[in-house]
């Protein structure tokens, strides 16, 4: 079986027409005919049929099936495609979430100027989801990213880097901050600023508001941390934060949340599950996996 037969059966499907297949193809119209045909003998079963009425193409189970294989093997070979191209020209895309990047990448950025990949390697910035479907797509390799845990993909392979642990951030005045035991439910009470949909701190927001039934007043969003702080520190609100996206400030208090289910986030490591980690690609995993470890360590000592 050529896999050009898959190829112009996709397309065959979604035209609707031997004659606009042969022309996207640039071939003639027997051609596809003759795919079709090959298919039909290796399967040994009927694909579609012609409604009589409408002339539309229609499926029968078995061609629903293969229609839905060949989808997945179409996509996987243009990526392993891409792959060995991007093997044969030793580089590697690296997709990196903006909370994420802001804290790690200086320390991520040294080890790969320290054996010579900084060439090898382009980095990108981008929100979390956005992150996962290039990395589904084919226009990313590899990405580093805050995820729900419950959210990936089957279709990614995911090496968990380190959890996020979420606070509420109040100026000292703030009545909050004075409470022997303080709620994420009391906090509601007072206005928010957050980080924007670019970060999960947002989602995460929401469903534990949602889960208290209560619906939060956000003053304002941003992309920028310090900016979050700053409307903390002048006691305009309360913030959100998440241990990674916003700086310590020792001026400001940060109050655990204990009184509701914290969705599990972790900063991850993702690629597509088909995509095996040689060369560039693994030393490039290395240097993440240990970047994260030797971070850790720090930050428990």
């Amino acid at each position: 079986m050529n896999i050009k037969d898959l190829y112009y059966f996709q397309r065959l499907i979604s035209t609707q027409s031997y004659t606009q297949t042969a022309a996207d193809f640039h071939v003639s119209q027997p051609t596809i005919s003759q795919a079709i045909k090959r298919l039909e003998r290796h399967f040994q079963t009927t694909l579609f049929f012609r409604q009589a009425k409408t002339k539309a193409l229609v499926l029968t189970p078995s061609g629903q099936q293969l229609l839905l294989a060949a989808n997945d093997i179409i996509s996987n070979w243009q990526h392993v495609n891409e792959s060995i191209g991007h093997l044969r020209q030793h580089t590697l895309r690296l997709g990196i979430e903006p909370a994420v990047g802001e804290h790690y990448l200086p320390a991520l950025t040294k080890p790969i100027i320290e054996q010579d990949l900084l060439s090898s390697v382009h980095t990108v910035e981008m929100g979390a989801n956005q992150l996962v479907k290039q990395v589904l797509g084919g226009q990313l390799d590899l990405a580093v990213s805050g995820n729900l845990d419950q959210t990936l993909d089957e279709r990614l392979a995911v090496t968990p880097l380190r959890p996020f642990h979420f606070k509420i951030l109040a100026n000292p005045e703030h009545p909050l901050a004075k409470m022997a035991h303080p709620t994420f439910k009391e906090a509601l009470k007072s206005p928010f600023v957050i980080l924007n949909a670019t970060y999960l701190n947002k989602l995460v927001f929401h469903q534990l508001a949602e889960q208290l039934s209560i619906e939060p007043q956000v003053l304002f969003e941003s992309d920028n941390s310090t900016l979050i702080s700053g409307l903390v520190r002048e006691n305009l609100a309360l913030g959100f934060i998440s241990d990674i996206a916003t700086p310590p400030a020792d001026d400001l208090v940060e109050i655990p949340i204990e009184d509701v289910q914290v969705p599990s986030v972790h900063i991850n490591l993702i690629r597509r599950a088909h995509q095996f980690p040689i060369g560039l690609f693994k030393q490039i995993m290395d240097i993440v996996e240990q970047t994260f470890k030797a971070e850790d360590a720090v930050t428990k000592e």
